[in-house]
């Protein structure tokens, strides 16, 4: 590189346990052109070096004090504090354009506090967690959230350095060094982005709508509603980020209803419509709850109608019942809506498991959803097509609507 970059990368670390390792990957990032910032999340003890943000800092922007931290002496809440003033410091740094990424080294503490800090950032900002929980029975939805965060097994434990732990720290430096330096920007004003959900159940139809917007030039943004697509994309309606949403496979209202392991929170289908954007709305798979290997399917559930969807995730279909629920859920958050909004209805059936002839199939609780829904509806308008969801006509028609309310509303 010619000339040190102006923006630095972050090193998120605990120094009274992770001192000389994050001396050695500052060392290792700047040998290769890079400036670094070291923050220090520590608590208990003094940091073998002067960092650039000290744990003072941090605890300060997460409202106390170290004083008060070692004095209360509860890990937990000292842990909270720390991790809520990294993140506040490390968008502050984010927003004034200082840092160009942020690497973070930890064990179960470190990784809590770094990783908050790397959900508050924006997507496409380089993030890389060095954690000896990376592994195992770690619970990665915590830690990664709905961000682009990268985590990285340290196999060792992170205390001390030995031939093991170096060579895992220069593979980190070059990864975050990489990601800086491949770093595309993000150019909102090149086309329109539409944010459509697609399972693989609501794949062929969904395939057929992207064609279609695609070919009108808009382009389509894909999210995979199993409990953190659907938060990804509520999120991105918040920024701003997109013009319309093709939301063509609202299942996770189900799971959240019914207790499926694809949740997505109480906010889901709520986003567009409090942001006023267009947004066209289906059933796709919301027939269905997702839950685990078909061998620990629960007794309550042996009685319906199931299937295995792969080794591990049984679909089990809903009943009449739950259909009706959904439906009245689905038109209480479409009630609220500001914005253009249609709902469009496969009348043969939400996914390909149900269908007329295959084993989620049930007429009567698809119909049941239908009444429900359009019940319950206030001023929304709502379009049935006589079409399987994956049916090519179904597809093109979605698409159509979808296009249309970009660009003329309703």
């Amino acid at each position: 590189m010619n000339g040190r970059p102006l923006k630095a990368i972050l090193i998120i670390a605990t120094l009274d346990t992770k001192g000389p390792e994050t001396q050695y990957l500052k060392n290792l990032i700047e040998s290769k052109g890079h400036r670094t910032l070291v923050m220090d999340t520590g608590i208990l003890g003094s940091p073998p070096f002067k960092p650039d943000i000290s744990r003072d800092e941090v605890a300060r922007a997460g409202g106390k004090t170290i004083e008060n931290l070692i004095r209360d002496r509860e890990k937990g809440k000292a842990i909270q504090v720390m991790a809520e003033g990294s993140k506040k410091i490390t968008q502050e740094l984010c927003q004034k354009g200082k840092i160009s990424g942020v690497i973070g080294l930890g064990g179960a503490q470190g990784t809590e506090i770094g990783t908050s800090a790397m959900r508050g950032l924006s997507l496409g900002l380089p993030k890389l967690m060095v954690s000896t929980v990376a592994s195992g029975y770690a619970q990665f939805g915590t830690y990664v959230g709905t961000k682009d965060l990268l985590m990285m097994h340290s196999v060792v434990d992170i205390l001390g350095l030995n031939a093991f732990s170096r060579m895992i720290l220069s593979n980190a430096a070059g990864a975050i060094v990489g990601m800086v330096e491949a770093k595309g920007e993000f150019n909102r004003l090149e086309k329109k982005q539409i944010g459509m959900t697609i399972y693989g159940t609501t794949t062929p139809g969904c395939m057929v709508a992207k064609a279609y917007l695609e070919s009108k030039g808009f382009e389509v943004v894909a999210f995979h509603p199993n409990g953190t697509g659907g938060r990804a994309m509520e999120e991105m309606i918040e920024e701003g980020i997109l013009a319309g949403v093709l939301d063509m496979t609202t299942h996770e209202l189900t799971d959240e209803l019914l207790g499926g392991l694809h949740r997505a929170g109480p906010k889901r289908l709520e986003s567009a419509g409090r942001k006023g954007l267009p947004q066209v709305v289906v059933p796709g798979s919301i027939d269905f709850i997702v839950t685990g290997p078909i061998e620990s399917l629960p007794q309550e559930y042996r009685n319906r109608k199931y299937i295995a969807h792969n080794p591990s995730i049984t679909l089990v279909r809903a009943t009449l019942e739950e259909m009706k629920a959904i439906g009245k859920l689905m038109a209480s958050k479409l009630n609220e809506a500001r914005g253009p909004t249609v709902v469009m209805i496969p009348l043969k059936g939400f996914s390909y498991p149900n269908r007329e002839g295959e084993p989620l199939f049930d007429g009567e609780g698809n119909q049941a959803f239908i009444t429900s829904l359009k019940e319950n509806l206030k001023g929304i308008r709502v379009i049935e097509i006589d079409a399987h969801i994956n049916d090519p006509e179904f597809g093109n028609e979605t698409g159509k609507m979808m296009e249309k309310l970009i660009l003329n509303g309703f």
